[in-house]
């Protein structure tokens, strides 16, 4: 069969053109309908994350009141803790002057001829502070007082000031000598 075209030349341009416009349309009408969904789907994350943050904000808030509980609990912890320390340490050395007491008065410690005229302690975080003016019939007294001081593992820091005898120089060898002794006594904690 054999077709045969009657229509002029510029109506079948005309028609080819029409036919490129509506392509073109729809096409354009495509892109413009594909960046519509596209908008909508990223609006519609946007809510979605908004909400998620929403929920999350609220559960922040309830866990802010639990962590203030916590914080609370801690801060009373740390109070009784401290506490619980001061009353340990109180314990531990509820004996530390008396066995100091007893350990400057045992023959071992203080000679003979020598005695302990005034003393004054005051408690360190090292262990205690002992000061005391000592008198002693003789040199070897006071020889042996500071001997026994330096060999004491629980004495430390030991200083002598203000050596010295009461007398006459003919009755030097009989009269009382007397010093100021100061020192740091360590007390012996009990292993736990």
């Amino acid at each position: 069969m054999i077709k045969i075209n009657l229509l002029p030349q510029e109506i079948e341009k005309k028609a080819i053109a029409q036919r490129r416009m509506i392509l073109a349309v729809a096409a354009g009408a495509l892109v413009v309908v594909v960046f519509i969904g596209i908008y909508l789907l990223r609006v519609a994350k946007i809510t979605a994350l908004k909400g998620d943050l929403k929920t999350a904000q609220s559960e922040l808030k309830r866990y802010d009141a639990d962590l203030a509980k916590v914080q609370k609990i801690e801060a009373e912890k740390n109070r009784l803790e401290n506490q619980l320390g001061i009353i340990t340490s109180l314990i531990e050395s509820r004996l530390d002057y008396p066995v100091m007491m007893e350990v400057v008065t045992l023959s071992e410690f203080l000679p003979a001829n020598a005695k302990i005229n005034t003393f004054s302690t005051t408690s360190t975080d090292k262990g205690i502070k002992f000061s005391f003016i000592v008198e002693a019939a003789d040199n070897y007294s006071v020889a042996d007082l500071l001997t026994n001081l330096e060999k004491s593992p629980r004495f430390t820091e030991v200083t002598v000031s203000g050596f010295s005898s009461a007398g006459t120089a003919s009755s030097a060898a009989t009269a009382p000598r007397s010093m100021s002794v100061a020192c740091l006594y360590i007390p012996e904690r009990s292993k736990k």
